[in-house]
């Protein structure tokens, strides 16, 4: 597949993303255009996208001309109000997105979309905007169809925290002979995000999985790559707790190998004084629908968005 790295190919994308922004936002261009067809719920998109994910795909890494140009989408979607979005998506089209906007049949909220092919040359994964205020929550998924559910969780949790951006890594942590690791990649897409959510202030939660005898007796562990413990982190902590949920927090107490100390994501938080919380959810919680419900209830009752 021939990668669109000319200035002419770049700016027909632009252009064609822009195009369709317009259309979407009810603001149509000056030539009468078709408009385009809905978008799938949140729900069918996103399980899609995770479920053609596959250890097998290739992968690479954005280069340089390439990550300037995301650093400059993804600063868009994050400050100030919604007049960026559309230069965001053509931004954001030049680097194999496809961009959509539509309005959740569960919140009755809009947001918008933009998504990379699951395999394809350039697999760098799905963006949803909630777009009713402002970005105040980035919700992260490194590890999608690998820490099964976890992309549900995730979703449950956009909706229910108004101001949310949602980032899922667009390859199994497994492709490209594990380049694609999402959470230990300091040069992907991933990371870049993150590093402008944290130069935004914007706080951030990345979901893990894992199996139960990696830790017994334990359903989670609270952490941010470190061994001290910040208000967010407490405040997690104690609304699993309530819950009824058997956290371990990293900051009092020995969580094997589950305390994201390797993350690049939390690493380059710590050096902006960012907030992040790093949370592994054990295979039985991920697995029932129920226990997923309430788990998100409760990182809801932690209040995420406060500092």
């Amino acid at each position: 597949m021939p990668r669109i790295s000319t200035r002419r190919n770049g700016l027909l994308a632009c252009c064609a993303a822009l195009s369709l922004w317009l259309v979407a936002c009810g603001e149509p261009p000056d030539e009468p255009t078709a408009a385009p067809p809905a978008p799938a719920a949140p729900d069918t998109v996103v399980t899609d996208f995770v479920s053609r994910l596959k250890p097998t795909d290739p992968y690479r890494d954005p280069d340089p001309t390439e990550r300037q140009t995301a650093r400059r989408a993804v600063t868009l979607l994050v400050t100030g109000d919604q007049s960026g979005l559309p230069e965001a998506s053509g931004l954001l089209a030049e680097l194999g997105f496809t961009a959509s906007r539509g309005r959740d049949p569960q919140t009755g909220r809009d947001y918008a979309l933009f998504v990379t092919g699951a395999g394809a040359e350039r697999p760098w994964g799905l963006i949803m905007v909630d777009l009713s205020q402002p970005v105040r929550l980035a919700v992260e998924v490194p590890h999608p169809n690998s820490d099964l559910h976890t992309e549900d969780i995730g979703l449950r949790l956009f909706r229910a925290t108004p101001g949310s951006i949602m980032l899922v890594a667009g390859a199994h942590r497994r492709a490209g002979d594990g380049r694609a690791d999402a959470a230990h990649n300091s040069q992907g897409l991933f990371q870049l995000a993150s590093e402008r959510f944290a130069r935004n202030r914007i706080n951030q939660i990345q979901l893990h999985g894992f199996a139960e005898q990696s830790l017994p007796g334990e359903e989670m562990v609270v952490s941010n790559g470190q061994k001290r413990s910040t208000p967010a982190l407490r405040r997690t902590a104690d609304a699993l707790d309530t819950a009824g949920f058997v956290a371990c927090r990293a900051w009092t107490s020995r969580c094997g190998e589950l305390e994201g100390t390797t993350n690049t994501q939390a690493e380059a938080a710590r050096k902006q004084g960012a907030v992040f919380v790093h949370l592994e959810i054990t295979w039985a919680v991920r697995r029932a629908e129920d226990r997923r419900a309430d788990l998100v209830a409760a990182l809801v009752a932690a209040d995420l968005p406060r500092r």
